[in-house]
């Protein structure tokens, strides 16, 4: 695949706690063209302008401005760029403050803390939103909060939960994600053994939490994946970035089909086919290497699940495509 020449960006991660990074939101941001600053509480005056500002989550509350005054700063940041129409993004505390900043009310939810992976069921608007095309109407996510918010004026309800109506929502080109798509096993089993208070405000041990949640989430992680690719490549589009590569999914099994040929499984959303028969496509090994390759067809072989397998040409027949490899694709350059 010939490279092409990227378009960079820069994406201001703010994050309030050491354990809650960008997390798997990094690599797709990168992906799609960005150049990534995470800090550490500190945000700046200068991140008003700054192509793409992420606020992560955190176990303050948004009012929590005399102990953690950096969140008032945040706060009047999202202001300002909202008022600008620039783009932004909150996750968990992030689409607190977010919501906060375009003047809905952030409280602590009556229903308490909701803490594991537990499901998500997207609105009418969520269903017609291109970042969860393709998405079953009700799926799991990684919950970890006790607060919750008022739907902004003017913003796009995408999904709800069973214990609190608003999850995501869609405010111009700013989206807001109260839970945590960028949470892979290792973060959230280290959360867990770290969390003590949080696991007694819901009544369950950490063993609890991770003999039934670790499994789960390690069968949704694709979904969150592909989420997060969606949001880097929107806001890329928003800003001019690109010309980088675009995730599209994680392989679960390889299948040999003829000399060259190799299914690939789970492969991309049934209801969305985003690479086309030509197309090239690089598969990056866990080792970080890679081989090429080329989209032959779609090879659903009559399987009815959430996604169609892929059948590709590989550029070396003698590859191998373990599980675990990524599927990418080029970026076109804006």
């Amino acid at each position: 695949m010939a490279p092409t020449r990227l378009h960079r960006r820069t994406a201001v991660v703010l994050t309030h706690e050491a354990l809650e990074g960008p997390g798997l939101l990094g690599p797709a941001l990168r992906r799609a063209g960005f150049d990534v600053q995470v800090r550490l509480c500190e945000p700046r005056p200068a991140d008003a302008g700054a192509d793409l500002l992420v606020v992560m989550g955190g176990p303050m509350s948004v009012e929590d401005t005399e102990r953690h005054p950096f969140l008032a700063e945040e706060r009047a940041l999202l202001r300002q760029r909202l008022e600008a129409g620039r783009t932004c993004l909150g996750i968990c505390l992030g689409a607190q403050l977010l919501a906060a900043a375009a003047g809905a009310r952030v409280f602590p939810g009556e229903r308490g803390m909701v803490l594991g992976v537990l499901p998500v069921t997207l609105t009418s608007e969520g269903l017609a939103d291109p970042l969860f095309a393709g998405f079953e109407e009700r799926f799991e996510v990684v919950h970890w909060h006790a607060d919750t918010f008022e739907l902004p004026h003017g913003a796009q309800l995408l999904a709800a939960s069973a214990r609190y109506p608003h999850e995501a929502f869609r405010l111009g080109a700013s989206y807001g994600v109260q839970w945590h798509p960028e949470v892979d096993v290792a973060t959230f089993t280290r959360w867990v053994h770290e969390s003590p208070e949080d696991l007694a405000r819901v009544g369950r041990s950490a063993d609890e939490v991770l003999a039934r949640d670790v499994p789960r989430l390690e069968h949704v992680q694709q979904h969150a994946v592909l989420l997060l690719e969606r949001l880097a490549l929107f806001f890329a589009r928003e800003v001019g970035a690109g010309g980088g590569e675009r995730y599209l999914f994680t392989v679960q099994a390889a299948t040999r089909l003829g000399e060259r040929g190799v299914v690939l499984s789970p492969g991309i959303p049934r209801r969305t086919p985003i690479v086309r028969v030509g197309e090239p496509i690089t598969l990056q090994r866990p080792d970080g290497s890679r081989v090429g390759g080329t989209v032959r067809g779609m090879a659903s072989f009559g399987q009815t699940g959430a996604a169609i397998p892929l059948l590709v040409a590989l550029d070396d027949p003698e590859a191998e495509v373990p599980a675990g490899s990524e599927a990418l694709s080029q970026l076109p350059a804006p």
